[in-house]
């Protein structure tokens, strides 16, 4: 599944927000198809929980209040969502897991020579920040 990567210019619309977190809500849909079936076929793959998807759709509003381009969303064989952004050249990767229990993981490798990585709350804004100056670095590139 391949998202674009979307830029723009503030003032920023709400007719943007809403079709940004359509988006958002359409893969998380089908996120939950693809993810109840892997489960029913394998019992190694763990099931995503409710909260997951809730914390998820919060991501999603809090990715476009601070003007971060959409990610790639997956599902992750451990039970979470996952949420990826690649440079163009290929080099740099972004990621941020949920798993249901209001944090996420979260992690940075840009060209190789810069890491980030951490956990912390949904609801920890000043360290999700930083983290979204990085993903713009990565966008970027």
């Amino acid at each position: 599944m391949e998202t674009e990567q979307k830029e723009h210019n503030f003032p920023v619309s709400p007719a943007d927000k809403v079709l940004f977190l359509k988006q958002g809500q359409r893969e998380l849909g089908e996120i939950r198809q693809e993810a109840a079936k892997a489960c029913a076929l394998d019992n190694e793959i763990d099931p995503i929980p409710d909260f997951a998807y809730r914390d998820a759709y919060l991501l999603l509003e809090i990715l476009f209040n601070y003007d971060t381009p959409m990610a790639d969303i997956g599902w992750l064989m451990d039970g979470g969502i996952g949420f990826e952004w690649r440079s163009r050249d290929g080099k740099s990767i972004a990621t941020i897991s949920i798993y249901g229990d209001n944090q996420i993981v979260y992690g940075a490798s840009l060209e190789g020579t810069r890491r980030v990585k951490g956990t912390c709350l949904l609801t920890d804004l000043a360290s999700l920040v930083h983290f979204f100056s990085t993903l713009k670095d990565l966008y970027f590139q």
